[in-house]
């Protein structure tokens, strides 16, 4: 019997598939791109937000007091809190963005199907510290650009600044993924953000010098984190502050790694990821 043309259509291989299977792109690309696309599709909230907000304290504040209150060195008011609200919107967003990805994947279970992708358990904090530090980076240049049109001045030292911002930024987007694992609501998420982040980052310096403060709070002062994270933007930004550059560097970055650490520990245990 002769075969219909529907069956000569038919391939009579085996179905034996020489050679391996290769992805075109790796699957932590993916997971990188998709948080950066994420908050990229509210880039007015997650990205004008936060500079505007600065620009707009900067102004009030620096501008309106520009006349009657110094800074430290001689130097204008206006530019030397500029350095302490850059550095409050990058640790915010940075922040931010870690904390909200891991509280809302673990919230809608897609943390789940991150977990059991051949994604390795540093992949995954990886790519989500990228995305935050990538996230926190457009925040600081937008905040840079503007701030210098304002209030003008120069970069004094530029790899004091590139420093403080790479440290500062991880630190920051470590402490976010750590809150995202430990939040277990909205109302949490926001606690930490009005009573931890917010405080600090008022009490870190930003709009007055070490000097200014009575002793007990100059000890509280240093014990602070943002305290060191806004010297060595200012250092950089201005050539001095209140400590040597060395310092400010080494307490961000000593920070950055404990919570960095203690991050990756989380993720390789799992622990708290799928609760």
């Amino acid at each position: 019997m002769s075969a219909t043309p529907s069956e000569s259509a038919i391939p009579t291989t085996s179905g034996v598939v020489d050679g391996h299977f290769r992805a075109t792109r790796s699957p932590f690309s993916w997971l990188v791109e998709r948080e950066v696309v994420r908050y990229l599709k509210i880039w007015h909230y997650s990205l004008l937000g936060p500079i505007v907000a600065a620009v707009l304290m900067l102004v009030v504040l620096g501008l309106a007091l520009d006349h009657k209150v110094v800074g430290a060195g001689g130097v204008p008011y206006d530019r030397f809190i500029a350095a302490g609200l850059i550095a409050q919107a990058v640790l915010t967003t940075a922040y931010y963005n870690g904390s909200t990805t891991l509280f809302e994947g673990r919230r809608d279970r897609y943390i789940n199907d991150v977990l059991a992708s051949p994604l390795r358990w540093w992949e995954i904090n990886l790519a989500v510290v990228i995305a935050g530090i990538s996230r926190a980076i457009l925040t600081f240049i937008g905040m840079l650009v503007v701030t210098l049109l304002i209030v003008g001045g120069t970069i004094e030292r530029p790899l004091v600044l590139i420093l403080g911002l790479a440290g500062m930024t991880l630190l920051a987007a470590q402490f976010g993924v750590l809150c995202g694992i430990y939040v277990r609501s909205m109302d949490h998420l926001s606690m930490m953000q009005n009573l931890v982040v917010q405080p600090i980052t008022f009490l870190g310096g930003t709009f007055y010098t070490l000097a200014q403060l009575p002793h007990a709070w100059r000890v509280i002062t240093q014990i602070n984190p943002m305290f060191y994270i806004v010297q060595s933007l200012r250092i950089g930004m201005l050539g001095s502050g209140d400590i040597p550059a060395a310092r400010a560097l080494g307490v961000v970055w000593g920070v950055a790694l404990v919570l960095s650490a203690w991050s990756l520990l989380l993720f390789r245990s799992g622990r708290g990821l799928k609760d």
